[in-house]
């Protein structure tokens, strides 16, 4: 049945969602975009052996971002501050990142023009199409007591920022439903992991995505192997692809967060973005959860996640005394996660 957290309980969910994805961005930095990497190299840097001093990727910094501006608008967003303050922490030192759609539009923020100038203009009109807005959306799913159509719709709506292509909102949708199934699941009961599909699916716009849920399914169902999700949903750069491919690692090990972060490296591509999406989630549903690696953040910004989480706490009880509760009412119980349930996603 579904938990409703209080301020304690969100309290830890938060704080194990966005530390938990802290540690896998980190951890999964050595294999990003590797193809199809060495099951013996995956273990070695799940075992700390490789461990070397990165930084923290553009993706997983978003997230923290709007975790903190959720935290300070008690739980409502300011689109041209939020863009504002991605814009001010955005890595222009990075070459890799440097012709991606979110730095154009955030870039231009900087200087300051206006972020619905750009965003619709990125990629010839179709607007961006990457995961950036799909990691940060994993904050949304924290928020207390909002159903699951208010927690998709604030989703595009901070995607839109910088991402305005219809599939890279459905992501940020489909990602902050899943942070948001987890937080409010029963962590010691077995997942019912078709439902969480279902209910995932059910926040989704367009056909190509349901579709990708779809293969998601069939993968969970069929106990895929690494390699096979890879090749069905792909790792790639899109978040078409990233997505999809966190939620089957999430969704092949849902009460194991060490083997699902494992899995998501194990498809190569695009692995510390998948892996960021996949601690997310699983650090929601098991905050107490503790990563056997080495990877950690700085001091900094353990003290930032730890505010943060903090931050989101509180509105519990603020949501609560001022009848904020919006959106439509939750499409059903969150699930039980377990394997015996044959129903198709987005059926």
């Amino acid at each position: 049945m579904t938990t409703m957290l209080d301020q304690s309980q969100l309290l830890r969910r938060a704080h194990g969602c966005m530390l938990m994805a802290a540690r896998a961005d980190l951890l999964a930095a050595p294999l990003h975009d590797a193809t199809m990497p060495d099951p013996a190299r995956v273990e070695a840097v799940l075992r700390g052996r490789r461990a070397r001093q990165t930084q923290p990727s553009a993706a997983a910094t978003q997230l923290l971002i709007l975790a903190e501006h959720l935290g300070r608008h008690a739980g409502r967003v300011h689109d041209d501050a939020l863009a504002l303050e991605l814009a001010q922490e955005w890595p222009a030192d990075r070459p890799e990142l440097a012709g991606t759609g979110t730095a154009q539009v955030l870039s231009a923020v900087r200087r300051g023009v206006r972020w619905s100038q750009v965003a619709p203009t990125v990629h010839d009109g179709q607007g961006s199409f990457g995961s950036v807005a799909a990691v940060r959306a994993g904050a949304v799913g924290l928020l207390p007591d909002a159903g699951m159509g208010t927690v998709a719709a604030l989703a595009r709506r901070t995607a839109g920022i910088t991402h305005a292509h219809p599939l890279a909102r459905d992501a940020a949708a489909a990602t902050a439903t899943a942070v948001a199934l987890a937080a409010r699941g029963q962590p010691l009961a077995p997942a019912d992991k078709y439902h969480f599909l279902d209910l995932v699916t059910a926040q989704l716009r367009t056909s190509e995505f349901r579709d990708a849920l779809g293969q998601v399914q069939t993968l969970v169902r069929h106990r895929s192997a690494p390699a096979d999700a890879a090749a069905t949903v792909g790792s790639g750069r899109t978040a078409l692809r990233c997505v999809p491919a966190a939620l089957t690692a999430f969704l092949r090990h849902p009460d194991d967060p060490v083997a699902a972060i494992r899995y998501a490296m194990m498809m190569g591509g695009q692995a510390r973005t998948v892996a960021t999406i996949v601690g997310a989630v699983s650090g929601a549903r098991h905050p107490e959860h503790s990563l056997a690696v080495a990877a950690r953040p700085d001091v900094t910004r353990g003290l930032r996640i730890q505010a943060a989480a903090a931050a989101l706490a509180r509105l519990a009880t603020g949501r609560r005394a001022g009848g904020l509760r919006r959106g439509r009412p939750e499409a059903g119980p969150a699930p039980q996660l377990s394997p015996s349930s044959g129903r198709r996603a987005g059926g």
